[in-house]
Formats: C-alpha cells, sequence, structure tokens
C-alpha cells in the first residue's frame, strides 16, 4: 500500500479518469443552459427528455467500455506469459466490430423506441414533438459512440488513459462550441443541439480511430488491419468469451438503471418537494460517485494487468492501494458534505421549502460515500478480471433485496426509508461481490 512507483501508475490512470467523468455532467449543464435561455419551456424539457432515451440506451452499452478495458489489460499484462501483440489488436478489432452492428441496430429501431417511450411517458404534444425530432437526429451518432466505448477501454487497459482523456475532451469541447453555433449562431433549436452532439461523436471517433491507429503501431509494430492483426480474427472461442462477458455486464447495467429509475419514481410519488430534494441531494451522490469511479477504472486496468500475469501478489496490491486512494477519497467526500452541505444545497436552488426539506435528508449523502465506495471498486476490479457472472449475479441478489427493504422500509420511514434502501442496495452490492473475491485470483 505504499508502494511509490505503483501508486504514480495509479494516478496516471485514476486522475484522467476522474477529470473524463466530471466532464460528462458538464456537458448536460451547457445544453441545459442553452436551452433553458430560449423562450419557450419546451425546449428545455424536450432535451431533457430526449437526451435521457438516448442515455438509457448508451448506458446499456457500456459493457463494450468495460469488457473491452478488462480484455486488453489482461493480454497486456499477459505479454510475460505468452499473449502476442497481435492478440490486443484482435481485441479492439473484435470489439469494434460489435460496436457497430449494434450502433447500426440503433439507427434501425429508431421509430419503435421513439413510439414506446413517448406512450409511455404521456409527454406535453409540443414538448413530444420537439423531443421526437432531437432523438432522431442524435441517433444518427450511435455507431460512433460505441465505436468511442471500445477505443476509451481499448486504450485505459494499455495505460493510455491521458489519450482516453483526449477523447472525451475533444468531444465535450467540440460539441459546446458548436451546439452555441447552431442555436445562438444559426438559429437552430433542439435540432441544432442533437446536430452539434453528433458532430462531435463523430470528430471524436475520428480522433479516437487515429490515436488507436499509434498506439498500435508503436506498441505491435503492426498495422491495425494488417495479415497478422486479421488471422483468427473471428475465433469462435474468442468472441464467445467477449459476448458472455457483455452479457453479464449487460444484465448488471439493467438492474442497476431499473433500481435507479425505481428511485426516482418512487420519490416523485411522494410530491414534488421530495423529488426536488431527492434530485439535488442524488446530484450531491453523483458527484460522488464520478470521482470513485476514477479509482475503478484504476483498479480494472491495474487487475486486468496482473491476472494477466497470473501474479496473485501483484492483485493483492493493487487492490490493496487502488482500495487506500478510494477510500481516502471517500472520507474526504463525507467531511465536505459534512462542513458544506448545506451551503451546496442553497447553491443548487433558492426555493426555501426545497432547501429545508433536503438539508433535512442530508445525512444520506454524508453517509453513502463511505458506504457507496466499496461498490464502486469492487465493480472495478471483477471488471479487470473479467469476472462478469460475480457482477451479474451480485447485481440481481442487491436488486431483489433493494426491493425487499422498499417494501418494508417505506411504509415505516417515508423518505428516509427510500434513502435506507438505497443504501443498503450500495452495501449488498459489494458484501456480495466480497464473497465472490477470493474466486478471481490466479491459478498457479
Amino acid at each position: 500500500m505504499t508502494d511509490k512507483p505503483l501508486s504514480r501508475q495509479m494516478w496516471h490512470i485514476a486522475l484522467p479518469a476522474i477529470v473524463t467523468n466530471i466532464s460528462v455532467p458538464m456537458l448536460g449543464l451547457v445544453d441545459s443552459f442553452i436551452m433553458g435561455h430560449l423562450p419557450d419551456p419546451r425546449y428545455l424539457g424536450a432535451i431533457a427528455l430526449g437526451a435521457m432515451m438516448i442515455s438509457l440506451l448508451y448506458n446499456s452499452v457500456n459493457f463494450l467500455r468495460m469488457a473491452t478495458t478488462g480484455f486488453t489489460a489482461q493480454a497486456y499484462g499477459g505479454l510475460s506469459q505468452g499473449t502476442e501483440e497481435g492478440d490486443i489488436t484482435k481485441i479492439y478489432l473484435r470489439a469494434s466490430l460489435l460496436a457497430m452492428v449494434i450502433g447500426l441496430s440503433f439507427i434501425a429501431i429508431q421509430i419503435p423506441v421513439a413510439d414506446i417511450t413517448f406512450f409511455l411517458t404521456s409527454a406535453d404534444e409540443g414538448v413530444e414533438k420537439l423531443a421526437r425530432r432531437y432523438f432522431l437526429i442524435r441517433i444518427w451518432g450511435a455507431p460512433f459512440a460505441c465505436l468511442n466505448f471500445v477505443a476509451v477501454g481499448w486504450l485505459l487497459g494499455l495505460h493510455k488513459a491521458r489519450a482516453a482523456l483526449w477523447i472525451q475532451l475533444v468531444m465535450n469541447i467540440s460539441n459546446i462550441l458548436l451546439n452555441f453555433l447552431f442555436v445562438y449562431g444559426l438559429g437552430m433549436d433542439v435540432d441544432g443541439v442533437a446536430l452539434g452532439t453528433v458532430l462531435a461523436e463523430g470528430l471524436a471517433a475520428i480522433l479516437a480511430f487515429r490515436l488507436v491507429l499509434c498506439h498500435n503501431r508503436a506498441f505491435s509494430g503492426l498495422a491495425l488491419w494488417s495479415r497478422e492483426a486479421r488471422h483468427d480474427l473471428f475465433n469462435r472461442r474468442e468472441f464467445a468469451r467477449l459476448f458472455a462477458l457483455n452479457r453479464d455486464i449487460f444484465i448488471r447495467t439493467a438492474c442497476l438503471t431499473g433500481s435507479m429509475a425505481a428511485f426516482t419514481i418512487l420519490g416523485a410519488n411522494m410530491g414534488t418537494t421530495l423529488l426536488a430534494a431527492n434530485a439535488i441531494l442524488m446530484n450531491l451522490q453523483m458527484v460522488t460517485s464520478y470521482g470513485l469511479d476514477g479509482f475503478a477504472q484504476a483498479a480494472e486496468v491495474m487487475v486486468g494487468k496482473q491476472i494477466g500475469r497470473r501474479s496473485a501478489a501483484g492483485l493483492r496490491k493493487a487492490v490493496l492501494l487502488s482500495g487506500k486512494w478510494a477510500l481516502i477519497t471517500a472520507i474526504l467526500f463525507s467531511l465536505i458534505y459534512w462542513l458544506f452541505g448545506e451551503i451546496f444545497i442553497d447553491a443548487l436552488t433558492n426555493i426555501p421549502v426545497v432547501r429545508t426539506t433536503a438539508e433535512h435528508y442530508i445525512i444520506w449523502v454524508i453517509v453513502l460515500p463511505l458506504v457507496s465506495v466499496w461498490s464502486f471498486h469492487l465493480d472495478g476490479i471483477f471488471i479487470g478480471a473479467t469476472a462478469g457472472k460475480y457482477m451479474r449475479s451480485g447485481m440481481i441478489i442487491s436488486t431483489i433485496i433493494y426491493a425487499a427493504s422498499l417494501v418494508v422500509s417505506l411504509p415505516l420511514w417515508h423518505n428516509h426509508g427510500l434513502w435506507l434502501s438505497y443504501s443498503i442496495f450500495m452495501a449488498t452490492r459489494a458484501l456480495t461481490l466480497a464473497r465472490a473475491y477470493p474466486d478471481i485470483y490466479p491459478r498457479p
């Protein structure tokens, strides 16, 4: 836990990952700012609804990034155990082929997805019309977005976190500039924001491909589509491994997304004031998760590398070191929310009743970093180990316990019961993975 070279290695991964993670919500804030200053509030509602639809689709395929990171890190660590450089190139190519199929499939099903979503939401007719325009433009960026997931995962697996950071920064900065150009310069509205995002995703995909080309040639000396890289590319066994891990992570993510949606829906049923207060508090918890996810991504890379090397001692050291810094960061988050939480709440809303309500429940935001840090960290460990079946099974168990807790605690403690159930959900995620942790150690 005091290994300085390993600490530097971890921070080289974690710090760019944290900056990348924090840049994501900033983009949403800018889009809301642009639409929020147009004359009709329907524009803002349309962006929120359309972005939610895209978010659900993209979140459902974040396994492209996770699985690629795990497989690449293991192959990178396995170079001393007989893995060939060309195998690492094949990981990128196989994942990219899958990403293209998924991205094109999203375009193919855009109309039924839009129809089902608007049927379920029953949005205002004006909002629905604008949101549909936004969604039907944004969806054309899906192949670029999926390819970017793969490129970022592959670069992270090779310890090229700064290159992955550049992809995200170029996409976000160009997106912001293009959105301002199209909306304020060319007089567009939601279609300008959607088009700006598609073009930004395309620019990021071009940069990502260029970075992959350069790092692949520098690493292996091979062209990306060389004969050596194409040899045995469609190996049935390797594709089966890829699909199995992606399936497990998809099920895990679906359970997580459903659990988060249940929190919002149940909060909405308690009234507008509690819904608004919970939204503010959950935003603070999301900031915590973005920060701690940086250490989880460092754990993905470091653990994957040590498993590729088949080094149990190296794996233990990577887990302890990344866990130490994740815990220190979680303690800092709790202290910050304890000392300045009410200031953050006052900055986020000027409605007195919402402020008072949020301050009444802020204790959960103070406690949650110390509870949730373990689930984030263990997620990173198991992704690096490509142990998707444990993540899948653990998340299913956690979701069932979360539902049972809601049934018991909501009638007894109302909104406190909702936050208690969410905390139990996060703790159970960690406990189910901790129980399986010894199984991921490499065998001699």
